[in-house]
């Protein structure tokens, strides 16, 4: 008896196993499509709207026109850029006849804490165009915001966070700017600030290695069944009880 119910725990558990890596099979293949149609978005020509941000999409490519409003710009902390500590710049972009404001990610302004960069400067104030990646802002209801020296830093964009400390609408959608020569940036040690970020890697994630490992403790329960329960009589199962 206690043999027969080994076995049923046995294979209960390598079903289980066996169902959690199908599981991230299936996610990864959705991370996959998901890829393919963010690239294929990227692709497209460049959206170049004047004053209406309901054209403007998700992994869209985008020329942007309007005013930074720089007084009411978000610091993401606890960034690193190439082995320096630094925090990110997001800057609400007003565009004309409307509203709604888009953020730009303006790219990286080093902090020796990675959250207060001091009195370092990275105004763009000049700065009417922008062009770069459209992304959509996460929405998780809170930003993480916390104050240092008088200044507010964040973990993480966050749309409704965010927009309660602004007076007007925000996009669901942000731009990664890409570098300009033609722009205006500030030199640090031979560096130019604001240091432009990159748009996120399009991964698979870790759902292969984890479909794997599934897998793996799924055929480890099998072959514990086979090789110490059901082969073995039941006066030496009883020892492995």
């Amino acid at each position: 008896m206690r043999r027969i119910l080994l076995l049923a725990l046995a294979l209960l558990l390598t079903l289980a196993c066996s169902g959690l890596g199908v599981w991230q099979l299936r996610r990864l293949s959705a991370r996959q499509a998901a890829n393919r149609l963010a690239l294929s978005a990227r692709e497209l020509p460049t959206l170049v709207p004047d004053s209406a941000t309901a054209a403007l999409a998700a992994n869209r490519r985008a020329q942007l026109s309007g005013r930074l409003d720089e007084a009411r710009e978000f610091l993401l902390r606890g960034r690193l850029v190439q082995g320096v500590p630094a925090v990110l710049v997001i800057t609400p972009l007003r565009l004309p006849g409307n509203d709604t404001a888009i953020l730009v990610n303006r790219g990286y302004v080093p902090a020796p804490d990675a959250v207060d960069p001091g009195k370092a400067t990275w105004s763009e104030r000049d700065r009417t165009a922008f062009q770069g990646v459209l992304l959509a802002v996460p929405n998780r209801g809170d930003g993480a915001p916390l104050r240092h020296g008088g200044r507010e830093s964040w973990k993480s964009l966050d749309l409704s966070a965010m927009q309660a400390r602004l007076p007007y609408p925000l996009a669901a959608v942000y731009l990664v700017a890409e570098p300009d020569p033609g722009g205006v940036a500030h030199t640090v040690r031979g560096r130019e600030y604001p240091f432009r970020a990159e748009p996120p890697a399009l991964d698979e994630g870790p759902h292969l290695m984890y479909a794997v490992q599934w897998f793996g403790i799924a055929a480890a329960v099998a072959a514990f069944a086979f090789f110490f329960v059901w082969r073995v009589g039941p006066s030496r199962a009883s020892t492995y009880c």
